[in-house]
């Protein structure tokens, strides 16, 4: 039986299925975070949500044939991933990243994308002030020194502060934006940015001067990465780049591993070149146990989960479900990342179908 204004079949027994990507769980199959929204799900008349029983870096279509709604930590979503799917109407990725989709093959599709961008930005930018105060203090040298039984060598290993130093982000959007509020009690003297996206205007407002890469990374004693991974950021620093910077600064990305080429960063660290580097993101992750990075004793590495919180993941799964939720009645979720798929006729077909089998049944995050 089909509903008024569908192009197929609707939903068996009326039932609009939800999925969450098998990463949300340990080892144990059990969640693994203790808050991701699921109780907005909870008992809404129609709806069923469960947990992909298989991790696989990448989808595949046996996978996803089920879902209305696709709720997706880590794996990544190709073309290949969407072979003959077509009840797929939504994918809420976890995080404001979307690199990891073919944005292209699921606006084919008819599959909206959407991100959890309030979610993500307190976390991240407090990880950004983590790892200023952590390198300029020389955490992470001081603790193996007395773990080691150095403690005298320790009180001579000195750090320095922010304050009077100036910060320079390439990419100015809203977790630069809250990381520069949180570092400003700090007494930094400047804030430049590099973003041919943002206006004067917006950057006269934060107090922020706007400047060139070249001159940012000339100037800075802090080099933060706050930008997309696109094809114009991908390397974008590299060897030229490094050069640039002075010999005490530092590079801390919390971004995207690609924007930086990794051995050009290491053979600038090696020969001190720059004083200093903490990543949270990698060309390749995981971070191969050889890579030159790991012996380092200048450079912070985690495992791009610094800025996971139980916060974070509370908010960002509330906003993932709540996108669901609109899914569910008919409507389109926020912070839509592939917006030519509102035009979709796909996209539309199925939307209408839900609104016509679960609009009336009053449930709202």
């Amino acid at each position: 039986m089909s509903l008024p204004g569908s192009s197929g079949p609707a939903p068996e027994a009326a039932k609009f299925h939800v999925g969450f990507s098998s990463d949300f769980c340990g080892e144990d199959g059990r969640p693994a975070y203790p808050d991701i929204g699921l109780s907005l799900l909870d008992g809404v008349p129609g709806l069923s949500h469960e947990f992909l029983p298989e991790y696989r870096a990448e989808y595949v279509p046996s996978q996803l044939v089920e879902y209305d709604v696709l709720i997706s930590l880590k794996p990544k979503v190709t073309a290949q991933s969407l072979e003959g799917i077509s009840r797929l109407c939504a994918i809420g990725r976890c995080g404001v990243g979307y690199d990891n989709v073919d944005l292209k093959a699921c606006t084919e599709h008819g599959i909206a994308v959407y991100i959890t961008p309030g979610g993500v930005v307190r976390p991240v930018a407090e990880s950004i002030l983590l790892l200023v105060l952590a390198l300029s203090h020389r955490l992470l040298i001081k603790d193996r020194q007395v773990r080691q039984g150095h403690w005298a060598e320790s009180t001579r290993v000195l750090g320095r502060e922010p304050r009077d130093r100036v910060v320079g982000t390439i990419g100015m959007g809203n977790i630069a934006t809250e990381a520069i509020r949180l570092l400003r009690t700090l007494g930094v003297r400047r804030f430049l940015a590099f973003d041919p996206y943002t206006s004067a205007e917006r950057a006269k407002e934060l107090a922020v001067e706007l400047v060139s890469l070249d001159e940012l990374l000339r100037t800075s004693d802090y080099v933060l990465v706050n930008c997309p991974l696109t094809p114009e950021t991908r390397g974008l620093l590299g060897k030229t780049q490094f050069a640039l910077m002075k010999p005490d600064a530092v590079l801390i990305n919390t971004a995207r591993g690609p924007i930086v080429d990794e051995s050009a960063l290491i053979q600038a660290l090696q020969s001190n070149q720059i004083a200093g580097a903490a990543l949270d993101v990698f060309e390749k992750e995981p971070l191969s146990a050889d890579s030159p990075l790991s012996a380092m004793e200048n450079v912070i590495l985690t495992s791009h989960s610094i800025c996971w919180t139980e916060e974070l993941f509370r908010d960002m799964g509330r906003i993932d479900c709540q996108g669901a939720l609109a899914i569910y009645h008919g409507e389109i979720p926020e912070h839509v990342v592939n917006p030519q798929v509102l035009d979709n006729p796909l996209f539309l077909e199925k939307l209408a179908r839900f609104k016509g089998a679960f609009a009336a049944s009053g449930a709202r995050p």
